[in-house]
């Protein structure tokens, strides 16, 4: 493809992105979120996809599940997030040389765009794929798919492989996501007055402090296991002995078995000092995306795609997670990181590259093209 094709594909397409970016989506955002899903829908229709809107619940907006009429069988999953981080209006959408800047237009937009533009191509093929290839764009990724987890891991069920177009940094997939745990302490002392009573209370805070110390000791780097404390808070005035005080715990870790350990671990905190109480709380969020042999045989694919581009495609890891460790952890071979190159996602100055959406494009649609032959 010749560099005057392809500036004019990639000018095509952040035009069509810059449709789904303009609209801010940031996660809870009902009204909003609906609007975009209107125009996702309007897109889809146009290529004689079929369209199911899942109504949102526990103040989450909808999810957009999408249907392309061939194939049949278990076939080829994608997701997309279109929920966003950063308040609305603190994103100038923006261009700067060869990278367009916009609220969630790497993280995820531009790969769930990716998605419908690899639909829009083989809709167009005089063969279509022999398996069916269906998409489900969420409402509510960027606070851990809370409402859209049990449907993508339903869908994962059913399908053969999963393709996840999260962002890329460079010209990479990724093959393994850490997974994620949140929890909670919360202690219970017993007041007195520091001055006059000091003895008789129970320091809430002190207890704490004691845990803290112990949680710091579960981080082991050999092993990919880090547990930050991220939030402490309690007490009511200097002058009185604490009666309660919490913290909150961020886990993450690298195996199915080592977050099976610390969520045991945690969950089964008790008092270290006396006359105390310590409740722990909370549940692993997000199971890891392991990498595994079809994950693998995936990126084998991508990396002979990308290759006839002249591109050294690369394999990576990545401390965050995705909806792919949903359904890497049902047991379908998941592909993650094909959505645009970028970076500064969660930053009033996030971007993509303009000049590569071609190429992530082509990989997009060619996986799903091979994997369906």
């Amino acid at each position: 493809m010749s560099d005057q094709i392809q500036s004019t594909e990639a000018e095509s397409i952040l035009d069509g992105l810059r449709r789904w970016v303009e609209i801010e989506t940031p996660t809870g955002d009902i009204d909003n979120m609906a609007r975009l899903l209107d125009v996702v829908a309007s897109d889809f229709a146009q290529v004689g996809a079929g369209l199911e809107r899942i109504p949102g619940t526990d103040g989450m907006g909808d999810h957009l599940l999408v249907r392309l009429p061939w194939g049949r069988g278990p076939g080829i999953l994608s997701v997309a997030h279109l929920d966003t981080v950063c308040p609305p209006g603190s994103v100038v959408m923006r261009r700067d040389g060869d990278r367009f800047h916009g609220p969630g237009i790497a993280d995820m937009k531009a790969g769930g765009f990716l998605a419908f533009k690899a639909a829009q191509h083989i809709a167009g093929l005089l063969h279509q794929p022999s398996i069916p290839l269906t998409l489900l764009y969420t409402s509510d990724e960027e606070i851990g798919s809370p409402t859209s987890r049990h449907i993508i891991e339903r869908l994962a069920r059913e399908s053969r492989y999963a393709l996840i177009a999260e962002p890329a940094r460079r010209d990479e997939v990724i093959t393994f996501r850490k997974g994620r745990a949140k929890y909670r302490l919360d202690v219970e002392g017993r007041e007195a007055h520091a001055g006059s009573a000091h003895a008789s209370g129970r320091s809430a805070i002190s207890e704490l402090a004691r845990q803290v110390v112990e949680l710091d000791k579960l981080t082991d780097y050999s092993t990919g296991t880090t547990v930050n404390v991220g939030e402490v808070g309690g007490g009511t005035a200097p002058n009185v002995v604490a009666g309660r005080a919490f913290c909150t715990v961020d886990v993450r870790f690298s195996t199915t078995e080592a977050g099976r350990t610390i969520d045991e671990t945690i969950l089964s905190i008790g008092p270290i000092g006396s006359d105390v109480t310590v409740t722990p709380s909370g549940e692993i969020e997000k199971p890891c995306l392991e990498r595994t042999a079809g994950g693998l045989e995936l990126f084998s694919l991508a990396k002979s795609i990308a290759r006839e581009q002249d591109i050294d495609l690369i394999e990576t890891s990545s401390g965050g997670g995705s909806d792919g460790n949903f359904t890497s952890a049902v047991g379908t071979p998941t592909l993650d990181g094909l959505g645009a190159i970028g970076n500064e996602w969660h930053s009033p100055n996030e971007y993509v590259v303009v000049s590569a959406l071609p190429r992530r494009a082509e990989l997009l649609r060619r996986l799903i093209t091979e994997l369906g032959s």
